[in-house]
């Protein structure tokens, strides 16, 4: 590394309260990862093709499990982003990462603009601008529009971000696993449960259908990526975490207008009782809210799904173009008539538009952290600082892009580029947490060779998709 940072020995910190307690990324990362391949890619999918892909739903969900624990793992043990562990490879592969992880952040106000599509399918509002017709197009971008501005009120308005935002995507995720458990008890749903659970549970009835079309294959690249959060989203984790204050993160800044912090130290702890002790709280924590993420983000992919293959499949229809958040509404509509409609539209505005909220929040934090790690003179400035000069860029950033194309359009932007970010950078974590920490941490940290293994796997899982992906583009 060129840039040279400060380590420092700290006790490892424990808790007095309960390990329950302390849940809260977790609700973040599924609140933010439900807006794209829940609602939108997987549902799109099993309502044009049926069950020809469900198989592979459980372990491109599964398997974020592990690559979520490989992130948080290094923020909870240094206190560090984890942008700030690829400069410890070098500004020669971390620059080029960042700058492929920048481009894949420009097109996420698509979710604003999703969620747009819902608001104006709810309210018809505006019908005429200065005496213009306001189309579908026209109506979708005027609420993502009110969608940004009210979000941009909250981070400016709230002293701690982290706070309103894990409140917020608490409320989200409950309302919406319970709207979509009342969803499913009706008579159509049990008739092909049997049907849906049996290809569900088997990897290898996945298969390209008869009437497959071959432009879909950037929608399955996106859904198997936002699976979860998935590519330069799932980076997202490790400042969750490290705004929660969980394990040495307790010992650096967060985004606080109260508490401006000085420069971010890297920490480490020695090897003793108590320390191992303190780190075997830390892992079942780790592991609990992972957990408890993934878990919330596949029942609700299953139940969406299963909706989906009931209710819109027979239908031949499918979330796309600017009704791509408004189909679903059939989802509640056909259970609870027009006041389920209603209400799935509200809550589908609420799911992108909270992905809107969360991205944002997220990508400024990693780009504050690129800024702190990689440029020595930025040092002069506080974490915060950087934080909201990230964020004005990126909602101003975001007010532009969602006027380029469909919703759907600029997500797969992002999925095509997120199968990519699996492929380089699981070796960087990888190399971080089985061969760098090691080295300065007790040997005790170090995870067990079958995570080496099933590592190596999933590398190949998501690059057996990416070279798929350049042989259809060729």
């Amino acid at each position: 590394m060129n840039l040279k940072n400060y380590e420092m020995k700290k006790k490892l910190p424990i808790v007095s309260v309960s390990i329950f307690a302390l849940i809260g990324p977790a609700f973040i990362w599924s609140s933010v990862a439900q807006g794209s391949g829940e609602l939108i890619w997987w549902p799109y999918l099993v309502s044009k093709y049926g069950l020809a892909f469900i198989g592979l739903l459980i372990p491109a969900c599964v398997i974020q499990f592990f690559v979520n624990d490989e992130i948080i793992r290094y923020t909870a043990l240094t206190g560090r982003g984890i942008w700030s562990g690829f400069s410890k490879i070098g500004k020669w592969y971390s620059v080029p990462l960042f700058l492929l992880c920048f481009v894949s952040m420009l097109w996420f106000g698509a979710y604003a603009r999703g969620g747009g599509t819902a608001l104006y399918e709810l309210t018809q509002f505006p019908k005429s601008i200065f005496g213009y017709e306001i189309s579908n197009k026209g109506g979708s971008l005027f609420w993502g529009y009110v969608l940004i501005a009210i979000f941009s009120f909250g981070f400016f308005s709230f002293s701690r971000v982290y706070k309103l935002l894990e409140l917020f995507m608490k409320i989200i995720a409950i309302v919406t696993v319970v709207g979509l458990f009342f969803a499913v008890f009706q008579k159509d749903v049990f008739k092909v449960a049997t049907e849906y659970f049996t290809a569900l549970l088997n990897p290898f009835s996945f298969h390209f259908p008869e009437n497959w079309q071959k432009e879909d294959t950037s929608k399955l690249i996106t859904a198997i990526v936002f699976a979860g959060l998935g590519g330069f989203f799932s980076l997202m984790y490790s400042y969750w975490m490290k705004d929660k204050k969980v394990a040495m993160a307790l010992y650096n800044s967060t985004v606080d207008k109260k508490k401006q912090s000085k420069k971010e130290t890297d920490f480490y702890f020695e090897d003793n009782p108590e320390n191992k002790k303190n780190w075997q709280f830390w892992k079942k924590y780790l592991l609990l809210d992972n957990g408890i993420g993934v878990l919330i983000n596949l029942v609700t992919v299953i139940i969406t799904c299963l909706l989906a293959f009931v209710i819109l499949h027979p239908k031949g229809v499918f979330p796309a173009g600017w009704k791509i958040a408004v189909v679903q509404a059939d989802f509640f509509r056909e259970s609870m008539g027009a006041v389920g409609g209603i209400i799935f539209l509200i809550i589908a505005a609420a799911f992108l538009g909270d992905t809107w909220f969360g991205v944002a929040d997220g990508a400024s934090r990693k780009f504050a952290d690129f800024t702190l790690s990689h440029f020595k003179s930025a040092n002069q400035k506080s974490y915060f600082f950087w934080y909201y000069t990230w964020l004005v860029f990126i909602i101003v950033v975001t007010c532009y892009t969602i006027g380029i194309a469909t919703p759907g359009t600029l997500m797969q932007i992002g999925g095509v580029i997120g199968i990519f970010a699996f492929v380089l950078y699981i070796p960087a974590l990888y190399y971080l947490n089985y061969f760098y920490l090691p080295k300065k941490f007790p040997k005790w940290i170090a995870p067990p060779l079958w995570r080496q293994i099933l590592l190596l796997f999933i590398w190949l899982f998501y690059t057996g998709f990416a070279v798929y992906f350049v042989g259809t583009m060729v």
